[in-house]
């Protein structure tokens, strides 16, 4: 019953959270909320402080109150809040001593370690305390409110199973990442946040050195079962952990001090926990994940010196965590999603994010003989080839990996691209083939734009004929002079999808179709005559007339006016397809 109480007094402050109110409304929410604070204490005072002693009866008034802190900090805290609280924290103060926001969330944030504590084994409680957690310190001045509490300051300090056993008790290995990316946030917001990251990394250095100290051994001698089994765990923890702290590094200063704590002492460790425990995907998954977030140059947060080596240094770690990883998957991993799939979409997006990165010139690595991205480029291509099409595609994070990788590949390594033997190229642009014809809710249209985007840049490649790449442009012609019908059949697939098909991403489609227009004219022409023909009489003369103006007024180059020039002819040219095909 007091549960069914805390949840209406929420609701009725929720509510008045979305409107302008008046200032007996404000003192009645004071009234109300100063009920509540006063249930806290006695709550706290009725909850033991171990973990697991918690008492079943509370359950649904913890949830309860979850439910109450979040509509209060979205009607009165942060830079969300909707209504002013002047009256509100006057009422407070004279029944509960809460006087200000400051007050209210040190209330907040210690339920909600104590909840993480003592309800460790609650799932829902665990998830719906750390929602809350992450909320309240994703606004500007919350957080900074948040990093100035007695408690934030604790975690900040000591954190981990010891101190919070929901960490290795929770249901859902998750919650660790989440948990340490807000913490993370929080320290960060503060100035001097970046001088105490060192003390804040200072509970995982035991952690590291432990498992450093087991990989020792385990070169030499085979471990037994209890003591792989205790590293195995810790490894998993720490992964989640440090996931966690490097999503929380938003901004350069931070994500360059991070990176300098990480490497060189403990980041080639990955490499030797992927050669032990290479098909155990609870380790692998949280493992290629944090490589993940390592190369993500989000927010141009990997920025290094111009005189530094790190840029070029973290993508060899990341070639030889992919070649170790996927060289013993490609041949020992049954073709499932668990074992396989889910790895190879991971890898997917390391190699998509770190040579979309900006970071690395990689024309250095051929220039001295480097084969880090040969490599890495290989492996994850034998990856993704390996996984048949229709699969692929069934799998949407799959999906979404393998699209944007092609579209880079086409983009940035051409060389490479038309380098590969002939039967690899073909599945590659078969890939494409498929991918564009992937036009239609509920299918997403990604795939289609990512697949025209790879092949406008192909096309391109062979259209500019760069005197540097003749070696490459030579191997492309083998490719078509072997497969002739290649770039006419995309031609009449994308003209097909653009007049037939209700697809609402033209523009994209649009892009490769006047490069393959201009290099492959006779394959153009009898795409022509074919849609002409497949008319009735009554109609071919004005498909015919549609399809002579596609080309009026543009020339024969691929710079950007002449492209919005066919592209508006594609456009009146669909238009008046559809007027006469559907009067």
């Amino acid at each position: 019953e007091l549960a069914w109480l805390v949840y209406i007094v929420g609701a009725v402050v929720g509510a008045r959270g979305t409107s302008r109110t008046s200032e007996e409304h404000e003192e009645l929410d004071g009234d109300l909320c100063s009920r509540v604070f006063q249930a806290i204490k006695w709550v706290e005072m009725r909850q033991p402080s171990q973990p697991g002693a918690s008492a079943p009866t509370l359950e649904r008034l913890e949830l309860a109150l979850l439910y109450f802190f979040q509509y209060f900090r979205k009607a009165y805290i942060g830079e969300q809040a909707n209504i002013s609280s002047t009256n509100l924290y006057q009422r407070l103060n004279e029944r509960v001593g809460v006087a200000d926001n400051m007050t209210v969330m040190s209330v907040m944030v210690n339920k909600t370690m104590q909840n993480l504590k003592v309800w460790c084994r609650h799932e829902e409680l665990v998830d719906k305390s750390l929602v809350l957690f992450h909320e309240l310190a994703s606004g500007y001045s919350s957080s900074k409110t948040l990093s100035k509490l007695d408690v934030i300051t604790l975690a900040l300090r000591h954190h981990g199973p010891a101190q919070l056993p929901f960490l290795n008790q929770s249901g859902n290995p998750r919650h660790r990442t989440t948990f340490y990316t807000t913490l993370t946030r929080i320290l960060l917001m503060d100035d001097n946040g970046l001088l105490e990251l060192e003390l804040f990394m200072a509970p995982f250095v035991p952690v590291l050195q432990h498992l450093q100290a087991f990989f020792a051994q385990a070169a030499i001698s085979e471990p037994d079962a209890a003591t792989m089994s205790e590293a195995k765990g810790l490894l998993t923890g720490v992964l989640r952990d440090l996931r966690g702290v490097c999503i929380g590094t938003a901004n350069r200063r931070a994500y360059v001090a991070f990176f300098d704590w990480l490497y060189p002492d403990y980041l080639p460790m990955l490499v030797r926990s992927v050669e032990l425990w290479w098909n155990d995907s609870s380790v692998t998954t949280p493992l290629l994940k944090l490589m993940a977030e390592l190369v993500h140059n989000k927010c141009q947060r990997i920025a290094f010196d111009c005189s530094s080596p790190n840029g070029i240094l973290l993508f060899r770690e990341a070639s030889r965590l992919l070649a170790a990883y996927g060289h013993r998957i490609l041949n020992g991993a049954p073709h499932t999603y668990a074992d396989k799939y889910k790895g190879v979409s991971i890898c997917l997006t390391i190699l998509s994010r770190a040579l979309a990165g900006g970071y690395v010139n990689f024309g250095v690595f051929a220039l001295y003989g480097d084969s880090a991205l040969s490599a890495a480029l290989d492996v994850v291509l034998q990856l993704s080839l390996s996984i048949p099409i229709e699969e692929l595609m069934a799998y949407p994070k799959v999906m979404r990996g393998y699209f944007p990788f092609s579209e880079i590949l086409c983009h940035n390594h051409t060389t490479y691209l038309c380098m590969l033997e002939q039967p690899v190229f073909l599945q590659i642009i078969s890939n494409i083939q498929y991918g564009l014809k992937w036009v239609n809710p509920p299918h997403d249209i990604s795939v289609s734009s990512e697949s025209a985007s790879a092949l406008y840049h192909l096309v391109e490649f062979r259209f500019r004929s760069n005197k540097k790449e003749a070696q490459a442009l030579a191997a492309l012609e083998s490719h078509i002079e072997q497969n002739p019908r290649m770039f006419g059949s995309l031609l009449a697939l994308l003209l097909e999808s653009v007049v037939y098909d209700d697809c609402p991403n033209q523009w994209a489609l649009s892009r490769p179709m006047l490069g393959l227009i201009l290099t492959n004219t006779e394959a153009y022409e009898q795409i022509k005559q074919q849609m002409v023909e497949a008319l009735p009489p009554d109609r071919q003369a004005q498909m015919a007339a549609a399809l002579d103006k596609l080309m009026a007024g543009v020339l024969g180059n691929l710079e950007s006016r002449n492209r919005d020039k066919f592209t508006q002819n594609l456009t009146a040219f669909r238009q008046e397809v559809k007027g006469f095909m559907n009067p």
